[in-house]
């Protein structure tokens, strides 16, 4: 093998840019999230989270994009935070605003225009509304630490390149181009119908792990309609992949509670899900939702908890799989109902 490798420069410079690839979402995830733990931050999974997507989502990083983003998360943590001050009230016409917003954001996606205003716009009026509904504190919670760690992630994936720069040289796991056979309307309507189904749940219901719960299905949402056949299976089997192994962590880091032995323990996961990612498989998109799956599941994890943790991380596990099984039901049987109405009205 090393002799093939030797021989073909290229196939060499490839697999170099996949262990960088590897080694910068390993790194991301590892130390944002051990310094949101360590600060004692609330949703300590935000600033990695944000940096692995940053980092999956493209092979160069500018001074711009990482102002723009910032600039993105704040402005829209303040329109969210407003529209929930605006209609706490009256949670029927928070959720019509809400469903409004998300619709026509999931149409950007759909049609890949300002895929970036799309996403933090669905990441922002998804979860802060819903926590107002609950606490108006903790929504301002929420909201310092969406805008914080959208600070750290930029100065995270700085780092990382810094560390482990980019060659250009790597299987490409992107989203489909925005080509397809499927109307940009009906994959919104579909999509946000499912989210505004959860949100209106969670208004309801309260639940404490309603944001990753959201986050998740957000995750499932965004992937790309042109995955195939098998995407359904394949996002179910992220979730799951993602469970267990934060499951795993999350006993690892309880058994020796220290902010190094945390980030080792989240630097493996990390060089595991990554080097899966790189390389660019019909499997990738199992381990890009299992890797935000592990980041979400082990936030939840170790935030505050009543004495029987285990029990209730247990739990939470669960409702994080059961939530995404309903997410993807509920995705594919909405697709279904909207393509055969495209039969007699065009979306």
């Amino acid at each position: 093998m090393s002799t093939n490798t030797a021989a073909n420069p290229i196939v060499a410079r490839g697999l170099a840019e996949e262990h960088k690839f590897a080694f910068r979402v390993a790194f991301a995830a590892s130390v944002g999230f051990t310094i949101g733990h360590v600060l004692g931050w609330d949703f300590p999974f935000l600033a990695p989270l944000f940096a692995v997507q940053l980092l999956a989502g493209s092979r160069s990083f500018s001074l711009q994009q990482a102002v723009g983003f910032v600039v993105l998360m704040a402005t829209g943590c303040i329109l969210s935070i407003l529209i929930a001050q605006s209609f706490l009230e009256t949670p029927l016409i928070l959720a019509t605003v809400i469903g409004l917003i998300v619709f026509f954001a999931f149409l950007m996606l759909a049609r890949a225009n300002a895929v970036p205003i799309a996403n933090v716009i669905l990441i922002t009026i998804s979860i802060v509304p819903l926590t107002a509904v609950t606490s108006l504190d903790s929504a301002y919670t929420l909201v310092n630490n969406l805008i914080a760690g959208s600070i750290l992630a930029v100065f995270l994936v700085f780092i990382a390149y810094a560390f482990f720069s980019a060659s250009g040289h790597v299987n490409e796991t992107g989203v489909a181009s925005a080509g397809s056979e499927y109307s940009p309307v009906r994959v919104a309507l579909a999509n946000s119908t499912v989210l505004l189904s959860l949100v209106i749940l969670f208004m309801i219901s309260g639940s404490p792990v309603s944001i990753v719960i959201l986050m998740t299905a957000l995750t499932i949402l965004r992937q790309p309609t042109t995955a195939g056949h098998d995407a359904a299976w394949h996002y179910f089997m992220g979730n799951v992949t993602g469970g267990l192994t934060a499951t795993i962590a999350y006993l690892l880091v309880i058994w020796l509670s220290s902010p190094v032995f945390l980030f080792l323990v989240i630097l493996l996961f990390g060089l595991f899900f990554g080097a899966k990612i790189s390389e660019g498989s019909h499997l990738a998109s199992v381990y890009s939702i299992g890797l935000v799956t592990f980041l979400l599941v082990l936030g939840i994890g170790l935030a505050p908890l009543p004495s029987d943790s285990g029990t209730v991380f247990i739990e939470r596990v669960v409702n994080v799989v059961v939530a995404a099984a309903y997410t993807i039901g509920l995705a594919s049987v909405t697709h279904w109902l909207f393509s055969t109405m495209n039969k007699d009205i065009k979306l």
